[in-house]
């Protein structure tokens, strides 16, 4: 059956394909390729385990995975600091990635990053991609890194409806040469989750717990510069709550937000808690609160994020665009405007 969303798939992919044409001078020569595994399955490095076991918790709203760092070194190499990769300073892209085999997810990630920045292929390479791409061999280390996300943040797909039945996820690129958000809003995604990291700017503020209906309201409402001098006249000056528990991501830290439809295994009935009919209730009950950043004189306004979706239905929407210059003054989740709350 073809449906519109295998229609745009398509036509996506065929542009990816043809968008930027292979290049054999741009990568820097320290860069190491990754061995195809030679199971079905893809060996994850990152902690993915523990962070899946974390965000079961109620109490728990984002964590961040350890064991990533190589893959966002890289991932940051090649789309921030080389030059010679001609990086697209405004990009915006959304693609589709089948992650359910290491097969699947490495053509997709192969056309995601040639999308992106041109790549420095030997000879036998340019020949064995001119048409369908093969998985086997050797993988760049861009592709291996986004492979190691998409299977990543697919295993974490939890729950009676998703786990082990959900295997895809969305990748989505943003570059930004000139952030100019000033006050974003305040919001919890209308996902089960969604994976977060920034190469390059300001990170992402996020609260570090769960907040209650009238918290975030007021968060939503006020902002943050606003509700920390309201609490804090009341209070006689102390730092408000919402301030304590707030961060803001380090750049390279690859960090996992639950969202308003995420739902862990069925709790063993004696261990329903009050808190679990407060979820029943409050459907952001365990979900981060957060936003983008206001933007960031001292790096000049420059600012790369990656992200992740699973694909559970909600939105299948993809696109690419490129050198189209936005200041993102609202953050940048303009374009997932019916996916946040």
């Amino acid at each position: 059956r073809i449906t519109k969303s295998s229609v745009m798939s398509v036509i996506l992919l065929s542009f990816l394909e043809h968008a930027c044409p292979l290049s054999s001078t741009s990568v820097s020569s320290s860069s190491q390729r990754v061995m195809a595994p030679p199971s079905s399955a893809w060996e994850l490095q990152g902690d993915w385990e523990s962070a899946k076991t974390a965000l079961r918790s109620p109490d728990c709203c984002v964590v961040s995975v350890s064991g990533l760092e190589s893959q966002m070194r890289v991932l940051q190499e090649q789309w921030v600091e080389n030059n010679n990769n001609k990086v697209p300073a405004d990009l915006d892209l959304r693609a589709r990635v089948h992650a359910k085999s290491p097969r699947l997810s490495y053509k997709d990630c192969f056309r995601i990053c040639r999308s992106v920045s041109f790549f420095d292929y030997e000879e036998k390479d340019d020949k064995s991609h001119n048409g369908d791409i093969e998985f086997g061999g050797n993988i760049d280390p861009c592709t291996a890194a986004l492979m190691e996300l998409a299977h990543g943040v697919a295993s974490l797909a939890d729950g009676p409806k998703l786990e082990g039945k959900c295997t895809d996820v969305f990748i989505r690129i943003v570059c930004a040469s000139d952030y100019k958000a000033r006050d974003p809003m305040f919001h919890t995604d209308k996902a089960p989750l969604r994976g977060y990291v920034t190469l390059r700017g300001v990170g992402t503020e996020f609260m570090t717990r769960p907040c209650g209906p009238l918290e975030y309201a007021s968060l939503r409402t006020f902002g943050l510069d606003q509700e920390e001098n309201r609490q804090g006249d009341s209070r006689g000056g102390s730092s408000s709550e919402p301030m304590k528990s707030l961060r803001q991501a380090e750049e390279l830290e690859f960090i996992v937000m639950k969202g308003d439809h995420y739902e862990a295994p069925a709790p063993n009935p004696s261990a329903i808690t009050s808190s679990s009919w407060i979820q029943k209730m409050w459907k952001r009950a365990s979900a981060c609160v957060h936003r983008s950043p206001p933007g960031s004189k001292t790096l000049g306004g420059r600012r790369v994020i990656l992200s992740l979706d699973l694909a559970d239905g909600d939105d299948d929407r993809e696109w690419y665009e490129a050198n189209k210059k936005r200041e993102w003054r609202s953050g940048m989740t303009q374009r997932k405007s019916h996916l946040v709350s």
